[in-house]
Order: C-alpha cells, then sequence, then structure tokens
C-alpha cells in the first residue's frame, strides 16, 4: 500500500500538470531482488534508474573540498591531498597501480563512509572556521576513524553476535605464510549456509554493514577498506593471536567446500598426520570457529580414519595392545591437555601484559589458580605487587575528557563525549559505584567537570559554549543551579575554580580566558575576559595563594596572569615559548613553585613560577611519550608529576627536585584510545583517567615509594637511608613497609655524587662515600637531626666502583679502596676522627670494584676490574695479609660481592652476567672456579642473601631481579623466572634485616620496598583490579575454561 502511495504521489495531474512530488530511493544493489517483487519498483528501476559507481579522485577531491565551500568553510593546504592519498593505499579497484591511473582511476565503494567519519572527526576539531591538518591527524585519520567505528559497531552485538562477527570477518580475511592478510570475497548466501549460528550471523552482518564496515554488492559481501586490517586493534589481534590456527582454518575451510563441491569424494578426505594436525586444532579451538562444511568435511575424514583403523584390527591381541596404548594415551592428553590449558593462560598474560598489566595481573593470577606451586607464576605476581594496577568504570558510552576528585576524595566527577557527567562513589576504589542518574543538559560533548573547593558545587562545560553549576551537596542527587552561563566564545575546553571558590576561570575557542564570580553560585556574574592569545585557549589553572592564573592554548605559549584582584586582571611576564606544538594543559604544584606544561609536540616541561613575572623553564622538556599530551597533574605531596598522553599510556615522574625529574616504573597502559585525563585523589593514591575507549580507570598507585637511586637498611630493619641524584641522602621510617615516611629533611654530605652508603652494625653511625674521593661519617643515633661526626675524609680514587665501602660486624673497622687499585682499612672508634690502619692493601692489578667483611669480621673479601676476587687475613686490621690465591674464574670485572649469613659462602656478580659461588669455609685454601649461575643476559651489579641464607637475590642491567636456591650452594638452583621492578634495577638491591622483603632500586631516582609474599600479591591484584576480568573477557581470553574468577567476591 505504501508503495502504491508513493507511485500515486509522482504521477502527472489529470491535465498533463506535472506530479505533486518527486520521489527519490536510493537503494542498495543487494536489495534490487526485492524491489523487483512489486510492480511499481520493478518498471521504476528498469526505465528510470541511474547507477552510481565509485567515485573517481577528481569526484573524491569534490566530496571532500565542496561541502566545505559550501558552509564557508576552509581547508588548510594539504588536507585534501593526504584524505585522497590515504583513502587510496588500497588502490583503485582493477588492480592497476600506477600513478597514471589513479588520477583518474576508480575507488572502492566503501571509501566515502570512512571519509564521512574521518571528516567529522576532523570538523569537530576545527579552529576558527578552518579544517586543520592538526585536526585530522588529532581524529586518526581514516585508520583512527575505522577502529572507532569497528569498535562501536562491536560493542553493540550480544556475546553470541560477537562470535559471529568475528567468524564472518575472518572468513572475509585471507591469510598467507609469508605476506600480510588481505580481504577476500564471499557471498551472502555462502556465508549464511556455513555458518553455525545463521541467524547471529545475519545479525552481525547486517550491524557490519550499518557501519559501513561491509560492503554488500548485490549478493557479494567485502570488507569495505583493507584499513580495517591493521587498523582495529581488536581485529588485528584475531589474526596475530593464532595466525599458525587461522592459517589451518582457512585450509580447512576451503577443502571443505571442495569437498562439498565434488559431490563429498572421499579421495579428497584428509589423512595421516594432516588430519591428525586438522583434528587436533579443531578440538582445541572448539567447533564453533569452523564453517558446517569444514565441520563435516573433518568427521568424514575421522570417521574414515576410524574405520581404517577397524579393519585393520586382526586380533585380540592387538586390540588389548592398543587399548592399553588408548589407556595411556588417554592419561598423556589429559596432562597435555593441562599443560596446554596452562600454557594459554600463560600466552595470554604476556600478551597483554604491555598494553593492559591489570588484565595481565588477573590472568596471572588464573595460572596460579590452575597450579599454586609454579614458580614461574609465583615470581610474575611478586613482579607485579608494586606495578600500577587498575579497576575500570563502566557506564559512559564516549571518550571521557576530565576525571576530578572532590576535595574529601570520596566522588569522582568523569565529563564524557556522550554529553553527560556521572558521579561516582570512590570512598573504596576497589568497589567504585555510579551515583543516582548522569548529569544532562549540554547539548554537545562535555569537556570539563570540576569541583569547587568546598566540594557542594560541581562545574561543568562543553562544546555548546555553556558553562552549568550544580549542586551537589547530595551527589547521589545533584541539582542544577541557575541557567547555565553563556561565554559567548564558542567551545569551553576547561574550567577552573579559585582555592578560595569564589572565582571561576573558563577556557574558549574564541582565543580568551573569562573570569566569572560565583561567590554567589545561584547568581554568578562574568567579571573580566582575559585576551592575548593568538589562538584556542586549551587549559587554565590557578595558583596554591589564588594570586596567579595559567592559560595555555592553540599559539604554543602559556600565558601567566596577576588576578589578586579578579575584576582588574593583568598580564604577569611576557608569554614563555618553548614547545612545538599546542598547549593542552598547564598545572601547578603543590608549593606553587613549579607550573607543568603538556603539548601536542608530545613534550612536557617545568616552569620555575617562583616570580611569575620572571618565570622561567626547568631543564630540558619531559620525553618519552610517543603522541601528542593531553594533560598534566601533580600529586597532592607535589613529588610526582602524571601525564597522560594521545599514545594510549600515561607515565609518572619524580619531581620532588624539578630540576633533576626521573620517571618512576612503566607507562600506565591498559585502553584502546587516547588517554585524555587524569586526575590525583587528595590522598595521592589513587589516579583517575579518561580514555578514547569510553572507560574511566582507577588506578591504585604503589605507596612504597622513595627517593634515591641507591640505599641502606639499618641493621634493626627500621630505618632505610637512600641517595638520590640532587646529592642528598634521606632517612625514611620503614616500619610500615606499606607507607614510608620520611624522618629528617634531606642533607647533603658533600659535593659531588653519592656513591654509597653503610650504616655501622649499631645502626648510629652512617658512612657516605661521595664523589669516590671523599668519605665522611655521619651521627644518625637521631635519624631525625643526622649530623655530621667530623669533617670529610678524602681519599686518592678516581675509579673505584661504588661498592667499595664496608663495616666490620665490630663497627671498628671500616674498608674504603685507597687509590683505585689498593684498599685501606680504617679505625673507627671514633667516627668523628676515622684513622689509617696499616698500610694500604695491593694485589688488584685493576680498579677495586668492591668490598665485602666476612660475618666473624676475620676476613675482607675484594673485587675488582681484574675479574678476580681476592680475600685477606684482618684478624689485625694494622697487620693485614693476603690469603692465598685470588679466585679466578669470571670473564668479566668483579662488581659486587656478598657473604651468606653462616661466612660459608661468599657470591660474586659480574660483566659476564654470572654469579658465582665460592666455598670460603677456609679462606686460605682455593675452592676452584666456583658454582656459576647463569640467567642474567647484561652485567650484574647487585647481590644479597635472605637472613636465612636460603635464597640469594641478583640484580643486573638488564632490569631484572633473579632469585636462587642456595641452600646447597653446590646444588644452587634458580627460583622461577626472572622479576622486573617495572623499571631499570640499579645498583641497590637489599634484603630487609627483619622481614621477607626486598629494597630495589626501580627508576632513575626510585627506591621501592618489594613484598615477597605470594598473598601480598594476591590481595593487591585483587583489590586494585575488581572488575577488570568479566565473564565476557574471560570467554574471549581463556575459552577453554569454564568461568571461574581467580578473585573471590
Amino acid at each position: 500500500m505504501f508503495i502504491q502511495l508513493l507511485q500515486a504521489a509522482c504521477l502527472p495531474g489529470a491535465h498533463g500538470d506535472p506530479p505533486p512530488v518527486l520521489v527519490t530511493l536510493g537503494v542498495r544493489a543487494d536489495f534490487y531482488d526485492r524491489c523487483l517483487r512489486y510492480p511499481e519498483l520493478a518498471d521504476a528501476l528498469q526505465h528510470r534508474h541511474m547507477v552510481l559507481g565509485p567515485l573517481t579522485t577528481a569526484e573524491l577531491r569534490e566530496a571532500v573540498t565542496a561541502p566545505a565551500r559550501a558552509v564557508g568553510m576552509e581547508l588548510e593546504p594539504g588536507l585534501a591531498e593526504l584524505i585522497i592519498r590515504e583513502v587510496s593505499t588500497d588502490g583503485p579497484r582493477g588492480g592497476c597501480d600506477s600513478h597514471a591511473f589513479r588520477a583518474v582511476g576508480e575507488h572502492d565503494a566503501g571509501v566515502l563512509p570512512l571519509l564521512s567519519h574521518a571528516l567529522l572527526a576532523t570538523w569537530q576539531r576545527r579552529k576558527a572556521g578552518r579544517l586543520t591538518l592538526a585536526g585530522y591527524r588529532a581524529a586518526g585519520g581514516i585508520q583512527g576513524a575505522v577502529a572507532a567505528t569497528a569498535e562501536r559497531a562491536w560493542s553493540g552485538l550480544d556475546p553470541a553476535a560477537r562470535t559471529a562477527a568475528r567468524l564472518l570477518l575472518l572468513r572475509l580475511i585471507r591469510l598467507s605464510e609469508d605476506t600480510q592478510a588481505t580481504r577476500r570475497r564471499s557471498t551472502r548466501r555462502r556465508l549464511a549456509e556455513e555458518a553455525r549460528d545463521p541467524d547471529k550471523t545475519e545479525e552481525s552482518l547486517e550491524a557490519l554493514v550499518r557501519a559501513r564496515l561491509v560492503t554488500l554488492d548485490a549478493d557479494t559481501v567485502e570488507i569495505t577498506h583493507e584499513a580495517l586490517l591493521h587498523a582495529w586493534p581488536r581485529l588485528r589481534d584475531w589474526i596475530d593471536e593464532d595466525r599458525a590456527g587461522n592459517l589451518l582454518r582457512q585450509r580447512l575451510e576451503e577443502d571443505g567446500l571442495a569437498w562439498e563441491e565434488s559431490d563429498r569424494d572421499s579421495a579428497l578426505l584428509y589423512r595421516g598426520s594432516r588430519l591428525a594436525q586438522a583434528d587436533g586444532w579443531a578440538k582445541s579451538a572448539d567447533d564453533t570457529f569452523l564453517t558446517r562444511s569444514a565441520v563435516e568435511f573433518l568427521a568424514a575424514a575421522v570417521r574414515l580414519r576410524r574405520r581404517t583403523v577397524m579393519i585393520s584390527r586382526a586380533a585380540v591381541s592387538a586390540l588389548v595392545v592398543l587399548a592399553l596404548l588408548a589407556v595411556g594415551s588417554a592419561v598423556l592428553a589429559w596432562q597435555q591437555r593441562n599443560d596446554a590449558v596452562f600454557e594459554q593462560v600463560v600466552a595470554e598474560a604476556d600478551r597483554v601484559q604491555d598494553t593492559d598489566p591489570s588484565l595481565s595481573a588477573q590472568l596471572d593470577l588464573a595460572a596460579h589458580r590452575l597450579r599454586p606451586d609454579d614458580e614461574d607464576v609465583r615470581n610474575r605476581l611478586i613482579s607485579i605487587v608494586n606495578a600500577p594496577l587498575a579497576t575500570p568504570l563502566l557506564g559512559h558510552t564516549g571518550a571521557v575528557y576530565l576525571t576530578s576528585f572532590s576535595p574529601d576524595g570520596r566522588i569522582l566527577a568523569t565529563a564524557s563525549y556522550d554529553r553527560t557527567v556521572r558521579l561516582w562513589d570512590v570512598s573504596d576504589p576497589g568497589r567504585p559505584q555510579q551515583l543516582g542518574k548522569p548529569l544532562t543538559g549540554h547539548t554537545s560533548w562535555v569537556s570539563t567537570a570540576v569541583f569547587s573547593p568546598d566540594g557542594r558545587t560541581l562545574a561543568s562545560a562543553s562544546d555548546d559554549g555553556t558553562i552549568r553549576l550544580w549542586d551537589v551537596t547530595d551527589p547521589g542527587r545533584p541539582r542544577p543551579l541557575g541557567a547555565p552561563l553563556d561565554g559567548h566564545g564558542g567551545t569551553v575546553y576547561l574550567l577552573a575554580f579559585s582555592p578560595d571558590g569564589r572565582t571561576l576561570a573558563s577556557a574558549h575557542d574564541d582565543h580568551a580566558v573569562r573570569l566569572w564570580n560565583v561567590a554567589d553560585r545561584r547568581a554568578p556574574e562574568a567579571l573580566d575576559t582575559l585576551t592575548g592569545s593568538t589562538g584556542a585557549v586549551r587549559s587554565v589553572a590557578f595558583s596554591p595563594d589564588g594570586d596567579t592564573l595559567a592559560s595555555g592554548g592553540d599559539d604554543d605559549k602559556v600565558r601567566l596572569w596577576d588576578v589578586s584582584d579578579p575584576r582588574r586582571p593583568e598580564p604577569a611576564g611576557a608569554p614563555l615559548a618553548g614547545h612545538s606544538g599546542l598547549v593542552h594543559s598547564v598545572a601547578f604544584s603543590p608549593d606553587g613553585h613549579t607550573l607543568a606544561s603538556g603539548s601536542a609536540d608530545d613534550t612536557v616541561q617545568l616552569w620555575d613560577v617562583t616570580d611569575p613575572a620572571g618565570a622561567k623553564p626547568v631543564g630540558a622538556p619531559l620525553t618519552g611519550h610517543s603522541g601528542p599530551v593531553w594533560a598534566v597533574a601533580f600529586s597532592p605531596d607535589g613529588a610526582m608529576l602524571a601525564v597522560s598522553s594521545a599514545d594510549s599510556t600515561a607515565s609518572l615522574w619524580n619531581v620532588s627536585d624539578p630540576a633533576y625529574p626521573s620517571q618512576v616504573g612503566v607507562p600506565l597502559a591498559g585502553g584502546s584510545g587516547e588517554m585524555y585525563a587524569l586526575g590525583f585523589s587528595p590522598d595521592g593514591h589513587t589516579l583517575a583517567t579518561g580514555s578514547g575507549d569510553s572507560k574511566v580507570r582507577l588506578w591504585s598507585l604503589p605507596t612504597s615509594d622513595m627517593i634515591g637511586r641507591i640505599g641502606a637498611f639499618r641493621p634493626d630493619g627500621h630505618v632505610l637511608a637512600t641517595a638520590a641524584r640532587d646529592g642528598r641522602v634521606r632517612l625514611w621510617d620503614v616500619t610500615d613497609p606499606g607507607r614510608p615516611v620520611s624522618l629528617s629533611a634531606p642533607f647533603e654530605p658533600g659535593d659531588g655524587d653519592i656513591r654509597s652508603l653503610v650504616f655501622s652494625p649499631d645502626g648510629g653511625t652512617l658512612a657516605v662515600l661521595v664523589g669516590g674521593r671523599a668519605l665522611q661519617l655521619w651521627d644518625v643515633t637521631d635519624p631525625a637531626g643526622p649530623t655530621a661526626h667530623g669533617p670529610p675524609v678524602a681519599l686518592s680514587t678516581r675509579y673505584a666502583g661504588p661498592d667499595t665501602l664496608a663495616f666490620s660486624p665490630d663497627g671498628r673497622t671500616l674498608a674504603t679502596a685507597h687509590d683505585d687499585r689498593t684498599i685501606q682499612l680504617w679505625n673507627a672508634d671514633d667516627p668523628s676522627r676515622p684513622r689509617r690502619l696499616g698500610k694500604p692493601l695491593a694485589g688488584h692489578s685493576g680498579y677495586v670494584n668492591t668490598l665485602a667483611f666476612s660475618p666473624d669480621g676475620r676476613t675482607l673479601a675484594s673485587g675488582g676490574a681484574d675479574d678476580a676476587v681476592r680475600l685477606w687475613d684482618v684478624t689485625d686490621p694494622a697487620h693485614a695479609t693476603r690469603l692465598g690465591a685470588a679466585r679466578t674464574g669470571h670473564l668479566g670485572p668483579v662488581n659486587v660481592l656478598a657473604y651468606s649469613p653462616d661466612g660459608h659462602t661468599l657470591a660474586s656478580g659480574s660483566d659476564d652476567g654470572t654469579v658465582r659461588l665460592w666455598d670460603v669455609t677456609e679462606p686460605g685454601e682455593g675452592s676452584g672456579g666456583g658454582t656459576t649461575l647463569a640467567g642474567h643476559t647484561d652485567s650484574v651489579v647487585s647481590l644479597t642473601f635472605s637472613q636465612d641464607g636460603d635464597t640469594l637475590a641478583s640484580g643486573a642491567n638488564d632490569n631484572t631481579v633473579r632469585l636462587w636456591s642456595v641452600t646447597d650452594p653446590a646444588e644452587a638452583a634458580p627460583i622461577g623466572r626472572a622479576m622486573s621492578p617495572n623499571a631499570k634495577t640499579g645498583n641497590f638491591l637489599s634484603f630487609s634485616p627483619v622481614s621477607h622483603m626486598l629494597g630495589v632500586s626501580s627508576g632513575t631516582d626510585t627506591v621501592r620496598l618489594w613484598s615477597l609474599g605470594v598473598d601480598d600479591a594476591i590481595d593487591r591484584i585483587c583489590s586494585a583490579t575488581r572488575g577488570v576480568l568479566t565473564e565476557e573477557k574471560w570467554h574471549e581470553y581463556l575459552p577453554r575454561l569454564d568461568y571461574e574468577p581467580p578473585c573471590h567476591q
């Protein structure tokens, strides 16, 4: 009836009048057969149709530029050419790749849908009526459009349809042994016939077609654009995670189809090893990954094999033998299956370790539940104990642009591209809960949502150009406060409250910053507009005292303003130049002396703003990210700076001394989109990030970090001394290892780098080796007020190693290097005046690198650059003598020595990457080459024995720590796999004297306490990654296991 009415409406009038309505229909080629069922449409298709073929290059250029011209938009030079080049990467249909042909050739039918997504995202990032190259690249270009579109289409499917979509897409891809995957065509009928679930296959196909990821041409089905194969991470993972299996599946399906088309000729069935390989893979992968014809083809081959076996069984004895073999094979197969499942879990954990450490931790925990006694998995869990881990917050349906904690830290506000603000109860970060319904009202994406200092008001801003205030006194029932504020400046990118809460600053697209009086939050008023920027202003931040406002934007500069009187703001000094890209974010340190700015040039710059009018850069920019920096934030104590980037990661930096910033640990990863937002909780223990994948993540940050690159435990284990790159020593109370507390102000023991720290056995004196050329003893009886015992003692060393400092067990003798190749003993009875004991001990032909006293104090061991270990009788320190011949066997300099607690074993670590264990029960007698422990791939630089002497830990420049069982040194063996402290190990590695814990250098200037208890690791993983391994993800990564969450809810 509807079609008849359409026809009647477009027929000419009775007197030859023109038809009242002109009807134009757009029909996909695969719907022609349905149209032909209606005579009216059949006639129109036969006589009044126009076939729209693929666009030529010239037409494609017009499709890009003409709509922009029609609305007065300008395209930056080179943008159209870049777009056309990117959409042409698949080549024009017909297979000719010549440049001349591309000039006039046709492009794929799927180009326009991809182009429309990319241009929409570029338009949303327009600048002053102009579409820019930077906006196009920030949107991700064609590949970004493909990935974003594909992920949205995938997310809209239920689990069964997702499985069908995965199989459908893999069947539209051709794999080969040594080339990249390419598209291949199929037919709708064949896909439906071959599907195990035709209804879900049809549902997923329609979803992919609607998303313009798959093109239907009559009955032909094809992936729209080659870019989908490498731009969508999920599809790329499907292809790569089991490439051999996918190749086998592809061959199996093709051979099954050929078997069907040949009337199921048994001669085409697999036999022998080919059948065993295919059957084994099919069982491990589950039949749902095969087409119907492939399953039947394989089943027929298996039946044929069974018949052949049955015929070949000639005697009962053979049957008995075969039965016994079958039992043995079943047991073996059961064990092999368990091994394969366990190895799959570990492999999946490895695969996502760098991209999603929280998911990797949960998978490691699943492996531990399968094999609780596996040492490798135990060490994997221990390695994770100090890594940042995240709990996801789900709810937003678009990118999350800002995360903001309430002043009491109990509420988190998030602003999103989905035009909403959401509030979350994060009083228990391990169990976050959404509060009430999303805050709506903005008519475009929401860029920011920030709390007032008293926590009673939330301010949000949007691309719609408005600012809204909300009463969040009851966060479960937020209420709007008055009418929205119209800034008349286009997109509002960011908001910031002054510390007293009376002023609100807003950053606008019209190159201005606006100030608002919000003392009466129900009747805010405009104060003044700050101008001067030559581009959109992207960020604003108040200094802690409220007198200075910083802004940054598209003119690549940072500006400071004196807003001590917000009704009369004035520029404070000249604009700060240094970035080569737009400034996305600015943030003041809590003490107000440092400003951080993050830029599209992929860097962060620190500025000294102690005097805002004379602000200057501090050091070189912080680098390491491979994409624009979107956000920067200081921790509440000012010691840490967090940085988020378009490369989908966030990094943490130790900025306790802004002149010596250093990265802490590895970058935080876990999302598939750009990381736009981050914010610290008021206690500094949690970092909230927002990403382009619509997820908010709450990262549980390590709480045992201390500033320093080397360290030493006091013998009672309650105090740790660390030395940092700034040349200062810090003392820490580590009674509670999870919450170290600084005991005093840092002190500077002398000029130059601090090479070594050693406590006296009574813990009252700290010996410090400064610059390798001076020794100073400090009185640390009262750790809150360390004082120098006396002036520094000069040494004649230049190249001696950093480990050339050791106290004897009675505390009366101190050993140091004397002049690089000799050793000096000192009487330390009076720490204010150390006295030389005897002549320097000579014997090494290379620089002395390390010294260690035996537990009974009668022997001193030394290691040097001459690859040798020497022992010295120091029973009478004033007349020390050499004990026997040098211990040799290392193929490189000896860097570090350590005695076992019983004194019977001496461990040495060398540049040759090995550890050797020497029997020194009789120090004067040689012990051969010693037991060699190999495994490190670079120089061994640290060694430490556990208090019971059963475990040795070694650290190397390969950034790993290894544990060794040395209960019987002659049979020493590694304990599990190597562990990574999530950054360079450095030279500090020491067991705590009182707990099963390691002190480890973890980064350029960070020391961490590392619990070796697997239960501690499990507790932390479960508390910090709750909700990560959902049932859906479990079946995606572990399809061969029944769902059993590794953390008991």
